[in-house]
């Protein structure tokens, strides 16, 4: 029997407080761990949204540069948003975009400055809907 009350004696071991603390200080860092996966689905969301838009302005302007330098979407001014594109999670992007002619001069020709524009609602950014703007600019020659 002495030699079980040396041993409960000798042995150290943790309080019940002490794992207590240690619980509160795991608990602690699982939740900032949580946020921290909250942010990252809502920021890959928002890149998703952003890719589509930039995919389907490329594709515009893809149109665009593709189409005679006479004809009529290519006329100064501004041509009002296309049909609302909507993607396959349900968000919904309207293409709208300006033309800006360049006379010729005596070394260059006539060139068309094409700024286009997305815009979309952003749907992952926060509780309310946020509307965003995607630009990309090319230039056109005769």
């Amino acid at each position: 029997m002495s030699f079980f009350r040396r041993l409960s004696r000798s042995s150290k071991g943790f309080t019940l407080i002490e794992v207590m603390i240690a619980v509160v200080i795991l608990a602690v860092g699982l939740l900032a761990l949580m946020t921290m996966q909250i942010v990252s689905i809502k920021a890959n969301a928002f890149s998703s949204e952003m890719t589509y838009s930039t995919m389907f302005a490329q594709q515009q302007l893809e149109t665009l540069r593709n189409l005679d330098f006479s004809d009529t979407n290519l006329d100064a001014g501004h041509h009002a948003p296309l049909p609302t594109i909507i993607d396959g999670k349900g968000g919904s992007y309207s293409i709208s975009w300006d033309i800006v002619d360049t006379p010729p001069t005596s070394t260059t020709d006539a060139m068309k400055t094409i700024t286009l524009d997305v815009t979309w609602q952003s749907r992952r950014q926060g509780t309310e809907q946020q509307s965003v703007l995607t630009r990309m600019q090319t230039i056109m020659s005769q």
